[in-house]
């Protein structure tokens, strides 16, 4: 079996320069790295994990926390998470929430006693009752709490390009059809379909406000009901993807066209708004690049290349395909 040394005499650099590589405690030049990274494939080196988190302190895990894994949307920055993980040799421990705070809670303290270098957090969005965390942190999506970095993608500024674009578009008034408005994302969200009402001098209507689970059948069984009362609107704003493809499904049930009766306009892009028929209108936001964001300043932290907080706002923007 292959040693340290071995790769040293290989690669010819100190032994110790090996360790730093293998162990990322140290920088060293991207030729050295790579020379070090060579010679240990060359000896198909693998380190003891556990010998090597007794000698560092760090068991090279990262935990994520994630509301809903089924929800493509979460899948994709796990996806660049995960990426930018495996380059750095980090493993993940992935738990999901079901956008349960109380099950968040349990999901953070079963992290922590894996003793993970760190943890991702794409959470409920609600107010949190635990303390600071003693780990370093980055939140993702949703924000938590200033003292953690973030990376987040401009809502406020979402909400209004997409309520905007249907105003412009399309005659009528914009249905808003939304989650929990406790969830900072959704009031976001909200307050940028208030502020393009404001630049055109439209009133707010209480009632165009429908409030549905993140899901194909909440925006099917939405639209149903804005039907069933007779609510009078030209196009439909859906604060997520799930509840967009769901409201075009029931329209069309209803005999109605996507958009030549009503429009609909999505928010993430998630893969399936591209390969729907129609397909999707939507707001972008870019899933991959907030994972590996995530994880790029994560493992700053761990390594304690950075300390201070970061936090990242990233542009969303408009995919304009078929539903409006």
């Amino acid at each position: 079996m292959a040693t340290i040394k071995d790769i040293a005499q290989y690669a010819n650099v100190a032994p110790s320069t090996v360790s730093y590589v293998l162990n990322n405690t140290k920088n060293v030049t991207p030729e050295t790295r790579e020379r070090v990274l060579r010679a240990a494939r060359h000896f198909d080196y693998h380190p003891n994990q556990l010998a090597r988190s007794l000698k560092t302190r760090r068991s090279h895990t990262i935990g994520i926390i994630v509301p809903d894994i089924a929800n493509a949307f979460f899948t994709e920055i796990v996806q660049g998470i995960e990426e930018t993980a495996s380059r750095e040799e980090y493993s993940l421990i992935l738990c999901s929430s079901s956008e349960s705070q109380e099950k968040e809670e349990r999901c953070l303290q079963t992290l922590l006693s894996r003793e993970v270098d760190g943890l991702i957090i794409l959470g409920t969005g609600k107010k949190l009752t635990y303390q600071s965390i003693a780990v370093p942190t980055i939140t993702v999506d949703r924000n938590l709490d200033t003292q953690y970095g973030s990376v987040t993608v401009d809502n406020v500024k979402g909400g209004f390009i997409a309520t905007d674009y249907l105003l412009q578009k399309y005659s009528g008034e914009v249905l808003m059809l939304t989650s929990d408005l406790l969830t900072n994302t959704y009031q976001e969200r909200f307050e940028g379909y208030r502020q393009a009402l404001q630049k055109r001098s439209l009133p707010f209507r209480e009632k165009l406000i429908l409030h549905c689970p993140v899901s194909y059948a909440g925006g099917m069984d939405a639209v149903g009901a804005a039907l069933g009362k007779g609510l009078s609107f030209g196009s439909v704003f859906a604060a997520n993807d799930l509840i967009a493809l769901g409201a075009i499904k029931a329209l069309l049930l209803k005999g109605l066209r996507v958009p030549t009766d009503i429009a609909v306009v999505g928010y993430d892009d998630i893969p399936a708004a591209e390969f729907t028929s129609p397909s999707l209108t939507t707001i972008r936001q870019p899933q991959k690049e907030m994972g590996h964001l995530a994880a790029k300043i994560l493992i700053e932290k761990i390594t304690e290349k950075s300390n201070q907080p970061r936090h990242i706002v990233l542009d969303p923007a408009l995919v304009v395909r078929e539903s409006a």
